[in-house]
C-alpha cells in the first residue's frame, strides 16, 4: 500500500513536471492582473494588466564556436597604435609561416622554424 502510494506521488509528480515543461515551451507572454481576490497571472491580457517576462527568446546556436579573442582584444586594447599593428602584422605572418612549415612536413630544417620562433618570441614580448 505504502509502495503504490509512493509511486502514485512519482508518477502525479513527473507529469506535473513534463505538463509544466510543455506549457512553459508554450507561453509566449504572460500578463499579471489585479482583482479583488488578489493578483493571478494569466495567459489572456485582462484589463488594466501588464505584461510580465520576456517576449523575446534567444537561440544560442551551437554549432557556432564561441568567440575566444575577448581575451585578445582585452590585451591589445592597452597596447599603442604602433604595437597593435605590429601585433597585427605578427599575426599574419606567423599563421603563414605555420603553414608553410606544415606543408615541408618532417624535412623541415632548424633554420626553416627561426623565424616563426623569432616572431612568436616578438608576440609575447608586446603581450599580444
Amino acid at each position: 500500500m505504502k509502495r503504490a502510494r509512493t509511486w502514485t506521488a512519482m508518477l502525479g509528480a513527473a507529469t506535473l513536471w513534463a505538463a509544466a515543461g510543455a506549457s512553459h515551451a508554450q507561453v509566449d507572454r504572460a500578463y499579471k492582473c489585479w482583482s479583488r481576490s488578489g493578483v493571478t497571472y494569466s495567459q489572456v491580457a485582462c484589463p488594466g494588466g501588464r505584461q510580465v517576462g520576456s517576449t523575446v527568446r534567444t537561440r544560442t546556436d551551437k554549432s557556432q564556436p564561441v568567440p575566444q579573442d575577448r581575451a585578445r582584444i582585452a590585451r591589445r586594447a592597452v597596447l599603442s597604435d604602433e604595437q597593435r599593428e605590429e601585433c597585427r602584422a605578427l599575426d599574419t605572418h606567423m599563421a603563414e609561416q605555420e603553414s608553410e612549415l606544415k606543408a615541408k612536413g618532417d624535412t623541415a630544417t632548424l633554420e626553416d622554424e627561426m623565424p616563426l620562433v623569432r616572431n612568436k618570441k616578438r608576440y609575447r614580448e608586446l603581450r599580444c
